[in-house]
């Protein structure tokens, strides 16, 4: 019993360690470059904050949530149950590209400022929020998994979990139903809570 224990310490302390790296990782990685025509403050004034943008957060906090998922995954001794849950961890990263374009295009999109282009903008803002949420969700159900799977090493179960999960994908819709004109694109599945 007390290997258990140790194991589900284990891999809460590597997740834990890896996520403090990956924020000091993206903290760094995301400061703002200079502006070449900004003179930056006066001599003496003290140089005002920069404020965060929004879009590289939104996108930063999806990252995260891969980083997390295949930390906790990583720790996982059991090579096949590692393997299905790697699956998982897979499909959430290559869809990160798709999270990157999206916040691009909003990015471009809220600085053209052109009239015609906040309904677009709109529907940018609620996919990138949703796709923050449903990479949070499954990041949840794999940590969940990891957790039971130590718990009780029922790989069947495990397995079954797995394919339920791969069913949530993808977790963004196309970029063709944001900026198309029918402002009322299909959703995508609606994630499926594991009991």
């Amino acid at each position: 019993m007390g290997a258990l224990w140790m194991q589900v310490l284990t891999a809460l302390s590597a997740g834990a360690v890896c996520a403090g790296m990956v924020a000091v990782v993206l903290r760094t990685r995301s400061a703002p470059a200079p502006v070449p025509d900004d003179p930056g403050p006066a001599f003496g004034d003290p140089a005002a904050p920069a404020l965060p943008d929004p879009w590289s957060v939104q996108v930063q906090r999806c990252e995260q949530a891969v980083h997390r998922a295949r930390c906790a995954v990583e720790a996982i001794s059991s090579t096949s149950a590692r393997h299905a849950l790697q699956a998982v961890v897979r499909r959430m990263d290559a869809e990160l590209p798709s999270a990157r374009a999206l916040a691009e295009l909003g990015r471009g999109l809220d600085r053209g400022g052109r009239a015609g282009d906040t309904a677009v903008l709109d529907r940018v803002v609620r996919q990138l929020d949703d796709a923050v949420e449903r990479f949070g969700a499954i990041t949840g159900e794999v940590l969940d998994a990891v957790v039971d799977l130590v718990a009780d090493r029922d790989l069947d179960r495990l397995h079954e979990r797995v394919l339920v999960l791969r069913e949530q994908f993808p977790l963004l819709r196309p970029m063709s139903s944001l900026v198309g004109p029918d402002p009322s694109p299909a959703a995508p599945k609606a994630l499926v809570p594991l009991a």
